[in-house]
C-alpha cells in the first residue's frame, strides 16, 4: 500500500513538473562560420545567448552519406517574454563526430542550405602576439563589430580572435585573424608588403589604434585587425609577418 501511495505521489509530482515547466526548446539554424579540425572529426561554430537561455548546444546526425547539423536552443523556464534577459554571452559550440567528415555533404537540419566548413589545417596561425595576449571564444573582428546577426557566406570562412587586460576599459586590446577560402584582392589602404605578398593595411579609430591588413596568399584572403591602445606598428606589421604559412 505504501509502495502504491509512494508511486502515486512520484507520478503526480512529475505530472506538475511538466505541467509547471514553461521552457521551449526548439532546433535553430546554423548561421555562422564552421570550423573542421581533429582531422576532420571536430565541427566548431560561434554561438551567442542571454541570461533567459541554456547555452546552446551543436548537435551532429551522422549518416554514411552525409552529415546534418542544428543548434538546440532551450528557453529557461518560468520566464515571460516581456522579462529583461541581462547580458548576452558569445562562446564556440563543438561536436565530435563518429568518423570524419571526408567527402560526406554537411547540410543544416533547419534550413537544408549547404554548409562548408573551413578546415583547421590550413588556418595561418600566429606565431607571435604581444605580451599578454590570449586565446579567446569570442569573435572579436572588423567584420563583426556592430549588432547584424551573424550569416554565413558562401565562402568557408573563420576567424581566431585574441585579447589583453579583458575587462580594463580603454586599456583592452583585441587581435583577431580571419582566413576566407578564395583570394580577393584588397584595394583600399596604404600599400605594403607582407612575406613577399601585396598587402593593403589601414589605421582607424581615435589615433589609429585599430588597424587592418589584408592580403591573398596560397589560395586565402587573409585579415589581420587589431584594437590596442598600446601595440606598435612594428608589433602589428610582425603579428602580420609571422603568420603560419
Amino acid at each position: 500500500m505504501w509502495a502504491g501511495a509512494a508511486l502515486v505521489c512520484l507520478a503526480g509530482a512529475v505530472t506538475g513538473w511538466m505541467v509547471w515547466d514553461d521552457s521551449y526548446s526548439h532546433d535553430s539554424a546554423v548561421l555562422d562560420d564552421v570550423l573542421m579540425s581533429n582531422h576532420g572529426r571536430t565541427l566548431t561554430t560561434p554561438i551567442a545567448w542571454t541570461d533567459c537561455e541554456d547555452r546552446p548546444r551543436l548537435e551532429a546526425h551522422e549518416s554514411a552519406h552525409g552529415i546534418t547539423l542544428a543548434m538546440k536552443e532551450k528557453q529557461q523556464s518560468l520566464r515571460s517574454i516581456n522579462d529583461s534577459c541581462g547580458d548576452t554571452h558569445e562562446g564556440l559550440a563543438s561536436t565530435s563526430l563518429d568518423s570524419p567528415v571526408g567527402d560526406r555533404k554537411i547540410t543544416d537540419s533547419v534550413t537544408g542550405s549547404r554548409i562548408i566548413p573551413f578546415d583547421d589545417a590550413h588556418f595561418p596561425y600566429p606565431r607571435y602576439l604581444p605580451p599578454g595576449f590570449t586565446l579567446t571564444d569570442k569573435v572579436i573582428a572588423v567584420s563583426k563589430i556592430g549588432n547584424a546577426p551573424p550569416i554565413r557566406g558562401d565562402k568557408p570562412t573563420w576567424t581566431y580572435s585574441y585579447q589583453r587586460n579583458l575587462g580594463k576599459g580603454k586599456q583592452a586590446g583585441a587581435v583577431s585573424i580571419t582566413a576566407v577560402t578564395g583570394e580577393t584582392t584588397p584595394t583600399q589602404g596604404t600599400l605594403i608588403s607582407v612575406n613577399g605578398h601585396p598587402a593593403r593595411i589601414q589605421k582607424t579609430g581615435g589615433s589609429g589604434r585599430m588597424r587592418t591588413a589584408v592580403w591573398t596568399q596560397n589560395g586565402y584572403t587573409i585579415t589581420v585587425w587589431a584594437d590596442d591602445p598600446v601595440m606598435t606598428d612594428v608589433e602589428f606589421l610582425r603579428i602580420a609577418q609571422r603568420l603560419r604559412n
